[in-house]
């Protein structure tokens, strides 16, 4: 897939805030971040935690408030035909806000699957019982084609977490032809354990579970989520290249020499190989979206989940049952969510009994709690322009979630 340069911008440009910190409101908003938060998110870009943050939340009463900080790229690594050859050097993009689309990483799988899911499942069309071979057709020599949807949902089918499929299918040509190499590739990986016995956070599972998406509505799954999901939401969220108005203004990703040989850091292409091996739509990765837009739809998972009505339909009882049914014994994982597990949890350790939530590879997340009629989306390129360091996102998360958390529970 073609990558969409951002064009570069002097260094010396000024930094976009939204919030108490600028003085400013943006798109509607009501509300801001607590200022210790934007302090934060600001150390955060500083020291090198990718170069653009943006975070956008729920406040109790129903404010929206974000904060956005940094540019869409920092730098470039120089071609080999220059006397820098090897290092890298500045490259700023644009200053960000609320509405600069990120890559979304594994935020597709709950945005996009699980949602298109419930919505089939909820009007009749699937039972979560169901098993893949049913559904895929050329599944049925599977290994895993007796895995229920469910299983799949809740990381229960037995699959392995992930695996190199684009490296297997390097010699294929991109389009059609490599994407059906790398499905094949994935119904014919073997298990791993036996089914429900234990959850495995899987790519592979949700891949097949965009594949089911897409017998069951027959179209494709940038298509369906379009039609589905995004039109009546009103926002831009799309797959790479699918539509996504803002695709050219995107936050950078990482700088991988197989995938970049001009030096440029990935812009507007999905980050997540596997789903560029599969022409840049899939059901674990491949959407692109800004945080106000991702609050938008997670505002109806939120309303569903506390039996509200949501401009996506969601039924109550189902979406309760989604984000709080015990996959296996020991398990955080939920039908298509995740829940804090541990103290050491990226909610933060103040994170309400009830929050559940999804992270994604190039520093996503989105966390809700229905308890505290409230959510949080943290949408950051820490993998900007390597993906080698992981403590700063880890702390970043942490830090915020749990200032966020304490700033509702003191209004």
């Amino acid at each position: 897939m073609k990558r969409t340069s951002c064009g570069a911008q002097p260094a010396s440009s000024p930094q976009v805030a939204v919030g108490a910190l600028s003085g400013t409101v943006h798109g509607g908003l009501h509300g801001s971040l607590p200022d210790a938060l934007q302090r934060r998110i600001v150390a955060a870009v500083d020291d090198g935690v990718g170069s653009a943050i943006a975070a956008c939340a729920v406040w109790p009463d129903g404010r929206v408030g974000g904060f956005a900080w940094g540019r869409t790229s920092r730098v470039r690594w120089c071609p080999a035909d220059t006397l820098a050859a090897g290092r890298h050097e500045p490259w700023t993009g644009s200053p960000i806000d609320l509405t600069t689309p990120f890559d979304l990483a594994s935020l597709t799988k709950p945005i996009a699957t699980t949602t298109l899911l419930a919505q089939l499942v909820g009007s009749g069309r699937l039972t979560l019982d169901t098993p893949l071979a049913a559904l895929v057709p050329d599944a049925a020599t599977s290994p895993a084609a007796r895995a229920s949807l469910r299983q799949l949902l809740s990381h229960t089918s037995g699959w392995p977490a992930w695996h190199d499929y684009f490296a297997q299918t390097e010699a294929v040509p991109d389009g059609p032809e490599r994407a059906a190499a790398v499905r094949k590739l994935v119904l014919a990986t073997p298990l791993q354990r036996p089914a429900a016995s234990t959850a495995v956070y899987s790519d592979l599972g949700f891949m097949a579970l965009g594949w089911v998406v897409e017998a069951v509505g027959q179209h494709d799954l940038a298509t369906q989520f379009a039609r589905a999901v995004a039109e009546p939401l009103d926002v831009a969220l799309a797959f790479a290249g699918q539509g996504n108005r803002q695709i050219g203004s995107c936050v950078a990703t990482e700088i991988w020499a197989p995938r970049c040989a001009d030096g440029l850091p990935l812009l507007g292409s999905v980050h997540d190989d596997n789903c560029a091996a599969l022409a840049g739509v899939a059901g674990h990765a491949g959407l692109f979206g800004s945080a106000l837009d991702v609050v938008k739809w997670a505002q109806c998972w939120l309303a569903a989940v506390g039996g509200t009505p949501n401009t996506l339909g969601l039924d109550a009882s189902l979406a309760l049952d989604w984000t709080t049914a015990v996959a296996a014994a020991g398990s955080g994982w939920r039908l298509g969510w995740d829940t804090p597990t541990g103290p050491n949890s990226t909610a933060g350790d103040l994170a309400p009994a009830d929050t559940f939530g999804h992270l994604g590879f190039t520093g996503t997340s989105i966390w809700c709690s229905t308890q505290q009629r409230s959510l949080f989306c943290l949408l950051t390129n820490r993998v900007h322009p390597s993906r080698t360091a992981v403590d700063g996102i880890k702390a970043l998360r942490r830090d915020l979630h749990d200032g966020w958390w304490r700033a509702i529970r003191a209004i």
